[in-house]
């Protein structure tokens, strides 16, 4: 009785030593599938967001606000690409990634195509229904932390409707 006792429990030992070396005693790592598929929805849906025609309604920079005198029109593509045309001429093209859970909003701009060519402008950006704001450093500039152009500033603002 006792030598069955034993031998039991030395196959039950054994037989959990085996599944927790290959990984089997342990559930599998679900949470952490959760959170890439999380992510990748929310990247998602901010592509969606940000998609459409929308056509430049002021720049702000350097403090001053305008109006531009040409029409400039940004296509954004719910796949992250996007083409600048200024008076329906294509200026240039490239593509966008996201931080849509970053306060504020950040985005990558790449500039792939035309004018600007291998440029990346790091911004911040914001989305309602039918307007959509944009703020990025002229040049070279780092990542600007607020929707401001002040004097003796680099910060661009530009301001879109949605066509």
């Amino acid at each position: 009785m006792q030598h069955s006792l034993f031998m039991r429990w030395l196959v039950i030992c054994l037989t959990f030593i085996v599944f927790s070396a290959r990984g089997f005693a342990e559930p599998p790592n679900t949470s952490k599938q959760l959170e890439v598929d999380e992510e990748i929805e929310v990247q998602q849906k901010a592509r969606q967001d940000y998609a459409g025609t929308w056509r430049i309604e002021t720049i702000a920079s350097k403090g001053n606000v305008s109006e531009p005198d040409k029409q400039i029109i940004v296509d954004n593509k719910a796949d992250g690409t996007w083409t600048l045309l200024i008076d329906d001429e294509e200026f240039s093209s490239g593509t966008n990634s996201f931080c849509p859970l970053c306060d504020p909003q950040e985005i990558d701009i790449s500039i792939t195509g035309g004018q600007g060519q291998g440029s990346v402008l790091q911004g911040i950006y914001e989305v309602e229904e039918s307007t959509r704001r944009l703020c990025f450093q002229s040049g070279t500039g780092s990542r600007p932390n607020s929707f401001e152009s002040l004097y003796g500033d680099e910060s661009i603002v530009v301001t879109f409707v949605r066509e």
